[in-house]
């Protein structure tokens, strides 16, 4: 390889972020920053095939207590254990469990498809102004049938943190 092909390669790619100690507190459906989201019991016939959806519940972050400088704000659902990494659902991790079925996270604003652990999440979240010291952001979470479910409990989690702009 000559000189100039292997200089013509490379480049510096600079990196900016900013760090906060401003922040805001979290209460999730009037319970605490950890929460449970019960889910209504559907039937089975409602998810028969792959990509059918039902029992969409609403769930909201309430962000108190915003001080300093903050703008807006949005949740980040980020990957894990529980989450499928191709399609960003929750999976089921009951033991014995309902079977093809998880759990699909929605922007309560906009009720766009949200996918745990996807960077995408950074611009297509909708971020609500925590100008005033406040702010409530809206999620839903519903079932979605991976093919022809069967009868039982469904169980999952996520991990979230709050992205400020």
């Amino acid at each position: 390889m000559s000189a100039a092909s292997q200089a013509a390669s490379t480049g510096t790619i600079t990196f900016n972020g900013e760090l906060t100690a401003s922040t805001c507190d979290v209460i999730v459906d009037g319970q605490a920053a950890d929460a449970t989201v019960v889910l209504p019991t559907v039937s089975t016939n409602q998810l028969k095939t792959a990509a059918q959806v039902a029992g969409r519940t609403g769930f909201n972050m309430a962000l108190t207590n915003c001080t300093g400088t903050l703008k807006t704000a949005a949740a980040f659902f980020e990957a894990g254990a529980t989450v499928d990494t191709v399609n960003g659902r929750l999976k089921n991790t009951t033991t014995g469990g309902a079977t093809n079925v998880s759990l699909q996270l929605l922007d309560g604003a906009n009720s766009s498809v949200i996918q745990a652990g996807n960077q995408n999440q950074i611009t297509k979240n909708t971020y609500a102004s925590v100008a005033t010291g406040s702010a409530t952001l809206p999620y839903a979470v519903q079932y979605y049938a991976e093919g022809a479910t069967t009868a039982g409990l469904v169980k999952s989690s996520v991990v979230y943190s709050i992205m400020y702009k």
